[in-house]
C-alpha cells in the first residue's frame, strides 16, 4: 500500500467507484477504515485534512467532512479538545478489525497430511495457536497457499481477498520446493505481521517465536558431569540451505556443538557425525568406533528423537547397549522420545507454548506496529530425564524393553 505524507498527516489510498449505488461519503469512510485495518498507522499520527482529501479525491469537501464525522462518532478518528487537526484515534485498530477477526495458519501441506504424521509435533503447534487464538476472541484460519504454478496477477488477487479477513499470518514452514512463487509473493506482503514459528525468515520484517536450548544445555552439561560424564559426542542431520527460513532444527548440530564445549564437555572433532537427513548413522558409528578405539565419549546426543531412535538402533546392531555402555541424549521430546525400548533424556522444545506466543507476538505487531524489539521471542526448553542416561562406569538399572 502506498502511502503519502502532505505535512506530516496521513495520506490514504482509497478507490471510489463513482457510478456505483453506494454514496460517496459512505464508500470513503469504508475505504478509510479498510486503508487503516491494512497500513495499520501509528495511534495520534495527524490525519490528512478535508480540504486535501477532498482535493486530492476530486471530492466535494462536504462529501469528506460527512465521512470524517461518522468516522469521527465511531472512534476511528479522533479531533483532540482544542486542536483542528483531526489524527488517528487512541484505539482505531480495535475499531477497525472485521467483526470476526482471524488470523491466518499458512499450511505448508493439507492439514490431513502435515498433522496425521508419526510424530505430534505438529499438532502441539497448531494446539497452541488455537488455543491462544480461542481465549482472545480470534479464530484460527487455516490456509493453503495458491499452487506453484498460478500467475503471479492470481496470488495477488487471492492476497487481496485474504488479507481483509485476518488481522496477522502464522508460518508453519515452506512447501518442499523452488521455486515456490505464492509464498514468496506472501512474504512480501507487508500490510499485516507475519510470524514464523521455530525458525528465522530472511526477510528482515517477518518476526520468529523460537526455542532457546541454552539453559537446557547448561542443565543437561551439569547432570553429565554430576554422573560422571566429561566426554560428550554429536549425531545430527545435514541439510540442504533453504532460501525461504532458517529453521533452528537445521542448526542445531552447530549450536549444540558451541553450547557443549561452552559448557565444559570434552567433544573432540572424530566424535562428530554429519549424516544424510533421514538416514542410519550405522556405517559412521562402525567407522568411529574403530578408528577410536578406547577414546570414546560415553555421551551420545542426537540433534533430535528421530536421530537418537535411529542411533539407538544403530548401536544395538553393532552389539552396544544403551545405556549400558553408551548414554543417550534427543532433542525435541516428540512422542518417539519415551516410546524407545530405552525411554529418551531429551531436551524438550516447548512446542506447544511457541504456538501460544505466536498469536500474542502477531497481535502485539498489530496494534503497535513492527518494531525491533518484537522481531524476536525466544522460548527456554527444559530438560527431561529418562533412563537413556546412567552414570558413568556404572551397569544400566534401568534394563532395554527389547520388542
Amino acid at each position: 500500500m502506498v502511502c503519502q505524507m502532505i505535512e506530516k498527516r496521513y495520506m490514504p489510498t482509497i478507490k471510489l467507484n463513482r457510478g456505483g449505488a453506494e454514496p460517496l461519503h459512505l464508500q470513503l469512510s469504508r475505504g478509510i477504515v479498510e486503508d487503516i485495518f491494512r497500513s495499520r498507522p501509528l495511534p495520534g499520527r495527524p490525519f490528512v485534512s478535508e480540504r486535501q482529501l477532498a482535493e486530492s479525491l476530486m471530492l466535494n469537501r462536504n462529501t469528506v467532512h460527512r465521512a470524517y464525522e461518522q468516522l469521527i462518532s465511531d472512534g476511528i478518528l479522533h479531533l483532540p479538545d482544542g486542536r483542528r487537526t483531526i489524527c488517528i484515534a487512541p484505539h482505531a485498530l480495535t475499531r477497525v478489525i472485521p467483526p470476526f477477526p482471524s488470523i491466518g495458519i499458512i499450511l505448508p501441506r493439507q492439514f490431513s497430511v502435515f498433522a496425521g504424521g508419526d510424530t505430534p509435533t505438529p499438532l502441539k503447534y497448531l494446539s497452541g495457536i488455537f488455543d491462544r487464538a480461542a481465549e482472545l476472541g480470534y479464530a484460527p484460519m487455516p490456509l493453503l497457499l495458491p499452487p506453484p504454478e498460478t500467475p503471479d496477477a492470481e496470488v495477488r488477487e487471492w492476497l487481496k481477498n485474504m488479507l481483509s479477513r485476518l488481522t496477522a499470518m502464522i508460518h508453519l514452514g515452506d512447501r518442499g520446493f523452488t521455486p515456490d512463487r505464492p509464498l514468496e509473493l506472501t512474504l512480501t506482503e507487508n500490510f499485516l505481521p507475519q510470524i514464523f514459528i521455530s525458525g528465522y525468515s530472511h526477510d528482515v520484517r517477518i518476526a520468529s517465536v523460537v526455542c532457546d536450548l541454552e539453559g537446557a544445555f547448561a542443565a543437561l552439561t551439569g547432570y553429565l558431569k554430576e554422573n560422571g560424564h566429561h566426554r560428550i559426542g554429536v549425531i545430527g542431520e545435514c541439510f540442504e540451505p533453504n532460501p525461504y527460513f532458517n529453521y533452528t532444527y537445521r542448526s542445531r548440530t552447530a549450536r549444540s556443538i558451541d553450547a557443549l564445549r561452552r559448557n565444559g564437555m570434552e567433544l573432540r572433532d572424530e566424535w562428530i557425525l554429519r549424516i544424510p537427513q533421514l538416514s542410519s548413522p550405522l556405517e559412521p558409528l562402525r567407522d568411529m568406533l574403530q578408528a577410536c578405539g578406547k577414546e570414546l565419549p560415553g555421551v551420545f546426543f542426537c540433534s533430535n528423537d528421530a536421530t537418537a531412535e535411529r542411533t539407538f538402533t544403530a548401536l544395538r546392531e553393532l552389539g552396544r547397549k544403551v545405556p549400558g555402555e553408551f548414554s543417550l541424549v534427543g532433542a525435541d521430546d516428540t512422542g518417539i522420545a519415551e516410546k524407545m525400548p530405552v525411554p529418551l533424556t531429551t531436551l524438550k522444545v516447548p512446542m506447544y507454548a511457541i504456538g501460544r506466543t505466536s498469536v500474542d507476538l502477531a497481535l502485539e505487531r498489530f496494534y503497535n506496529g513492527p518494531a525491533e524489539e518484537t522481531r524476536l521471542r525466544k522460548i527456554p526448553s527444559t530438560l527431561v530425564l529418562r533412563s537413556s542416561v546412567k552414570p558413568q562406569g556404572e551397569h544400566s538399572a534401568f534394563p532395554e524393553r527389547l520388542p
